[in-house]
């Protein structure tokens, strides 16, 4: 099916017949008039854009998407500018006067905006741009449910950076996709089934069973793709991917051909980790590790020529014996020096096998000798290899015993442990069983105990490919941030293993591995050819064997690839490889940035950069930049066991995807796992309302009080200079300038070093503190002392000139709540637009050349601000800790050192906003006197910060600044009294409930660290 877009005929079609439902969105498949439209591109409620995307790929079976020529992708991106259809306003100005008399509704605005952005193309690359593009490829989603936290972190994280570079107007790719995910998601599809129609995939068959896999992989993905788009991400969804379009299969096709042919690729026997419930072999990553309360076994192997004299073995897993094929010992053991080349009997089986020695036993555990099984643990089959040990399976593919066991075939592994276990203890051959701590290897997605197992697989020899990768780092051509994580990365390459990619499950990408069928061949090797098609293996089998009979019958490999495989090239699959050629390859690749988790650099960002080099000769990235683990508040991974679960989507519902991302992204320190809990949700969803009342604020206050000209007239000079209109601000105005030109520096600087966590943290005190709780407070003593006085417009153009880029420096990190402000103020204020979203409007820029002239004086300013704020907070924490009521005026006098005569002429001009809010007497005396700093009262201390002489408490704010609040008249000495009395007894009881919490052994042995730490602190500071 191929959509024909009219355009002409759209754009003559009045607006208010195409729009959709929601306003502003321009969806001609939502036209009442155009039903024939592809639904599996526009049925998500998205732009025209959408409808091109089907010219070109007309074929909609779900694994279809072909790669384009050059030609059509330049045709594609000419098509898609074409069709956006941008409205001069954001579609939800029209409902924000409403809006705007009502507490912040997250829920009301961010499907509208979020739906704006995208029908505006506004994701799509800049194209027009000079500079280096941005890059970032979204690790793929599994197909396998809804999005967890930790999704939510890295979206996050990748979102800022995009919107951040986008601002800077740098063209950003951020290219979307979800992963086939192949043991999870075969897992999910098997249970589906199992449970809607009560049979299994053997009984409905591999054809029918895929079919069924690819209608889960279209339901999730579009389930995951809207809670990706709920999230904020502003990634262009026309590049959308999935490991199993055909595109993508052909590139992991293409891969596995060219690493077979050079010799990277072979099929061979060897040690698996095997899941006996899902039949296949699994990945190291899918394997976890788990402490659980097992036992040791303790027994003899007796020496062949002595039978009265043995070694004492310790096992974990009795079961093994049978397979056992040497006893190891450490070379250097003193214990055992004499045994080594010695022989010993294998319990039951009777088998003479050798003491051996290698370095590898760790001499301390258990008793010293080592029994080794190669066929069942890893470290005996290294062992093994070493010494040329034979490889014994004991074991079925189902984790029962097999025919090497004698009258244990056929058992589970379990209980053969039991049953091998008494025998021996009928035999004399037990020493003991003591209750041990183990580590289980348990399937992540099953949760049954992994054996390993040796298995016929396809393994990539990876030390040479190891080699370029580990030279990038310690190039520094690729840097990982943060940087102790690159000793960890180049130590596992330095010891890296084979990698084992087939798996036997149905699936996931077919090995393009055909074999020969009724042909005896001299070698495993020469059973199989590799090809791109059944033809080319056909053509290759005719040539590998010129006589043989035309009646050639061949059988393709039934194992897929781990998804690992594929994963490998999803940096440069995605923009088009193997064809080198395509716009989005050389224009978008290499990456500028891998973000994802620290636990998995090893399993999937090593094999990228591995798989980058060889196969493009380039790497897939510049950095890598690693997040931790999302926990709860008490540091407990998220599980549903321990019930601390926390879903994205609800959080979001419930508080707004802004005060999460902030929330998230405030706690999120490279490399370090993020303590996160809901109360920090709250906090940031607290000042998403706080941005909204400053929005409402300013806007309402600059229309009431001045003519719309002459605050454009001033916020235009400022915007061109703002340090040339210095003559027109006070003290508190030169502060604000000053810390947002620092603030803009700052920000920018942790974002582009990847510390976002301080560049969230820096413009929330920023926007709270500074600017909300210091200089809207003074803005507002302003226009009661000036009334409308020429200076006071330029507090007008201030206000809008600070809020401006706040909240352009806030927008990466909450996007939704800063377009509508932005989009409220410009229209509300009629000021003139860079942009038309404040989603593509440039990033604040301050010109440090035109600050130099005027810094000696800023500098100058923000020391006497600083000076007026300490005395502003002494004069509050007196009244709070006297219990001054909030209404009640106090007398207070500033005392300034000789020295300080310029700043006490500043403080004088500042004295109408200092008694505001300070709330003082209408007089307030600021004098110069160096006596109150030398003649302390008799009997008080001369370096005492605070002490009280006639009715007044003396304060010593700076070096050169006591300030004097009175108190006589303002508080009642009896109730101040009784105050103080309650609080000493409630102390009191404090401290002796946190000794004798101290004192009790128990409490010391089992509290955390931390908290005994802090209970020992506490006390400290009272004794």
């Amino acid at each position: 099916m191929t959509i024909v877009c009219f355009l002409p005929i759209l754009l003559s079609i009045p607006e208010r017949h195409y729009s959709s439902k929601k306003p502003g969105l321009t969806l001609l498949g939502r036209y009442r008039c155009w039903r024939r439209y592809c639904k599996r591109c526009c049925d998500r409620n998205m732009s025209g854009v959408w409808l091109i995307q089907c010219q070109y790929n007309n074929n909609h079976s779900p694994n279809s998407r072909r790669a384009l020529t050059q030609e059509e992708e330049k045709k594609k991106r000419e098509d898609i500018k074409r069709m956006v259809i941008t409205r001069k306003e954001a579609p939800f100005l029209d409902g924000m006067e409403d809006l705007w008399k009502q507490p912040y509704q997250p829920e009301k605005l961010e499907r509208i905006i979020y739906d704006w952005w995208e029908s505006s193309g506004y994701f799509l690359p800049n194209n027009d741009s000079s500079k280096t593009p941005f890059t970032i490829s979204m690790p793929p989603p599994n197909i396998t449910g809804a999005l967890h936290m930790g999704h939510a972190v890295f979206v996050t994280l990748q979102d800022i950076l995009v919107r951040y570079y986008r601002m800077q107007q740098y063209p950003v790719c951020w290219i979307p996709g979800t992963d086939h995910a192949s043991i999870a998601t075969q897992t999910l599809v098997e249970r589906m089934l199992k449970a809607q129609q009560g049979k299994t995939k053997e009984e409905v068959g591999r054809e029918k069973f895929l079919e069924l896999a690819w209608q889960w992989k279209e339901e999730k993905t579009k389930y995951i793709t809207q809670q990706l788009r709920a999230m904020g991400s502003s990634c262009d969804w026309s590049r959308e991917r999935f490991t199993m379009d055909e595109q993508l299969s052909k590139a992991v096709e293409e891969a596995f051909i060219r690493l077979y042919e050079k010799g990277y690729i072979y099929r061979g026997h060897y040690l698996v980790n095997w899941s006996p419930l899902l039949q296949t072999a699994v990945s190291d990553l899918e394997v976890e590790w788990v402490e659980e309360d097992g036992f040791l076994y303790y027994f003899k192997y007796c020496f062949a020529d002595n039978p009265d004299e043995y070694i004492p073995i310790a096992t974990t897993r009795p079961e093994t014996i049978l397979g056992d094929v040497a006893i190891c010992v450490h070379p250097q053991d003193v214990r055992y020096k004499n045994r080594i080349e010695q022989q010993v009997i294998v319990p039951y089986i009777g088998r003479r096998v050798s003491v051996i020695a290698d370095e590898a036993v760790d001499p301390n555990f258990g008793t010293g000798a080592l029994k080794i099984t190669p066929a069942h643990d890893h470290l005996d089959y290294e062992i093994g290899k070493r010494h040329g040990l034979e490889l014994i399976n004991i074991m079925n593919w189902d984790a029962t015993m097999n025919d090497n066991c004698g009258c244990f075939q056929g058992l589970d592994r379990m209980e053969c442990r039991l049953q091998l276990w008494n025998w021996m203890e009928s035999q004399g051959l037990v020493l003991k069983k003591e209750p041990y701590r183990i580590r289980v290897p348990r399937s992540q997605r099953s949760g049954e105990i992994v054996e390993p197992l040796i298995s016929l697989q396809w393994f990539v020899k990876t030390a040479s490919l190891a080699l370029p990768a580990m030279q990038a780092i310690q190039s520094g051509e690729i840097r990982i941030i943060p940087s102790r994580f690159e000793k960890n990365y180049l130590r596992w390459m330095e010891n890296i293993h084979d990698w084992c990619i087939s798996r036997q499950l149905w699936w996931g990408h077919s090995l393009p591995v055909w074999y020969l069928e009724d042909m005896e061949t001299d070698s495993m090797q020469d059973s199989f050819v590799v090809a791109r098609s059944e033809k080319e293996a056909l053509d290759k089998v005719k040539a590998k064997y010129p006589n043989y009979s035309e009646n050639i019958r061949l059988r393709r490999e039934t194992d897929v690839l781990d998804t690992w495989f594929s994963s490998g090239l999803w940096p440069f699959a995605i923009l088009g490889w193997p064809n080198t050629e395509t716009l989005d390859y050389q224009k978008f690749y290499p990456n500028s940035v891998m973000e994802t988790g620290y636990d998995i650099l090893f399993f999937w960002v090593a094999r990228m950069i591995m798989l980058g080099y060889e196969l493009t000769g380039k790497p897939p990235f510049h950095t890598v930049y690693l997040h931790g683990l999302v926990r709860d508040a008490q540091g407990q991974k998220m599980s549903k066991t321990l019930g601390n679960v926390l879903d994205p989507l609800q959080v979001m519902a419930d508080y707004g995807t802004d005060a999460l991302r902030l929330a998230l992204v405030t706690n999120c320190h490279a490399g370090q796992d993020i303590s996160f809990s809901l109360e920090k949700v709250v906090v940031h969803r607290n000042f998403a309302n706080k941005l909204w009342n400053i929005g409402r604020f300013i806007v309402q206050n600059i229309r009431q009080r001045y003519n719309q000209n002459e605050w454009i007239a001033s916020y235009q000079q400022m915007i061109q200079n703002p340090w040339q209109v210095l003559h027109h601000m006070g003290l508190a105005e030169k502060f604000i300038l000053y810390r947002l030109y620092e603030l803009i520096a700052q920000v920018s600087g942790h974002v582009e070093e990847f510390d976002l966590a301080s560049a969230g943290n820096r413009i929330v005190e920023f926007i709270w503190d500074d600017f909300a709780d210091w200089y809207i407070e003074i803005a507002k003593t302003r226009w009661q002392e000036r009334t409308l006085s020429s200076d006071s417009i330029w507090i007008a153009a201030l206000l809008i000139f600070v809020w401006d880029y706040c909240l352009r420096l806030l927008h990466p990190f909450m996007p939704f709540i800063t377009e509508a402000q932005w989009q409220w103020l410009i229209y509300q204020c009629g000021l003139p637009k860079s942009a038309n979203a404040l989603i593509i409007t440039e990033w604040p820029q301050m010109d440090h050349s035109l600050f130099s002239s005027v810094s000696k004086e800023m500098e100058q300013s923000i020391s006497s601000f600083e000076s007026f704020r300490d005395i502003v907070r002494a004069i509050r924490k007196i009244r709070g800790d006297y219990g001054v009521a909030p209404s009640q005026k106090i007398k207070v006098t500033i005392y300034l050192k000789e020295e300080a005569k310029n700043l006490a002429m500043v403080l004088k001009e500042e004295c109408y906003a200092l008694k505001v809010l300070a709330k003082t007497e209408n007089t307030l005396d600021i004098e110069l006197n160096d006596s109150v700093f030398t003649t302390p009262q008799e009997g008080h201390d001369a370096d005492a910060l605070e002490e009280y002489r006639d009715g007044f408490i003396y304060v010593l704010t700076s070096p050169v600044i006591i300030t004097a609040v009175g108190l006589r008249g303002n508080i009642d000495p009896h109730k101040e009294l009784e105050r103080l009395t309650k609080q000493h007894q409630k102390l009191q009881k404090e401290i002796a409930t946190i000794s004798s919490r101290l004192d009790n052994p128990k409490f010391l042995q089992n509290a955390p660290a931390q908290v005994v730490d802090e209970n020992k602190q506490f006390t400290l500071g009272y004794f």
